[in-house]
């Protein structure tokens, strides 16, 4: 199991979550080799390993950014239990430390996803009102959503209908780019668990790829072009398929 250190010297040991798959990377023509008493990793672990270094190197940036480890560290001081740190102060923190530029630079607000079966939108405001309270050092501001109740502003907002989520996790995976589909989280002292469903290694490499789960390739348009502007080293992959003549 990979891990990183804080700042402090404490170690936390990463979880992936989904278990990565695929293939595994392409290796040599075989050759002769002498007796072994250690089996060759099968390719599960060899997948398995390269998804853990390069969580371990990407969620060793978002640690640098002192937003980002306050929210991990308290958050779950608010006794909620399904939530995930997200989207852009995960990737921008990457993009910025890559770039030599300080970890928070840019960063408009930090975003984080919960699921409570309250769908009321008093609850959801209590929510807002005491994670504000919390979060009033951040360098910039905490926004906190309900994925509960996304199916009932998510319409009128960007004029697509959604189907009800069932938890926080399924919110990131409509995200317009599955570049920032990411959430990480703290569990207990010891675990920092990672939602990275398309993975980690497009944030690393600065490519901004889209997520066509649903049909707002206008949003997406309009926040690759942003962050592109911010970060002309981005490699932004267009929405639609182009065809090969």
């Amino acid at each position: 199991m990979a891990h990183i250190f804080l700042s402090d010297g404490r170690r936390l040991r990463l979880r992936l979550f989904p278990k990565p798959k695929g293939k595994p990377p392409k290796r040599a023509p075989a050759k002769p080799e002498p007796a072994s008493l250690f089996a060759r990793p099968d390719d599960d672990e060899v997948v398995v390993a390269a998804a853990e270094t390069m969580a371990a190197r990407v969620m060793g940036l978002v640690m640098l950014n002192r937003g980002n480890a306050a929210i991990l560290e308290r958050f779950n001081e608010l006794g909620i239990r399904d939530w995930w740190l997200t989207s852009g102060c995960i990737a921008q923190t990457v993009w910025n430390l890559r770039s030599g530029r300080p970890a928070e630079e840019g960063i408009r607000d930090y975003d984080v996803v919960y699921f409570s079966e309250d769908e009321t939108e008093e609850a959801e405001d209590q929510v807002i009102r005491d994670s504000a309270k919390m979060f009033a050092d951040l360098p910039a501001p905490l926004e906190v959503r309900n994925q509960a109740r996304v199916h009932l502003w998510y319409p009128e907002k960007y004029g697509v209908n959604v189907s009800r989520l069932e938890n926080a996790s399924e919110g990131i995976l409509r995200f317009p780019s599955t570049t920032t589909a990411v959430g990480v989280r703290r569990t207990g002292e010891d675990y920092l668990d990672v939602f990275a469903p398309f993975g980690l290694t497009n944030i690393w490499d600065m490519v901004v790829k889209p997520n066509r789960a649903l049909p707002i390739s206008n949003i997406y348009a309009e926040k690759s072009a942003r962050w592109q502007k911010q970060w002309p080293q981005l490699v932004v992959r267009p929405w639609v398929i182009e065809q090969e003549d």
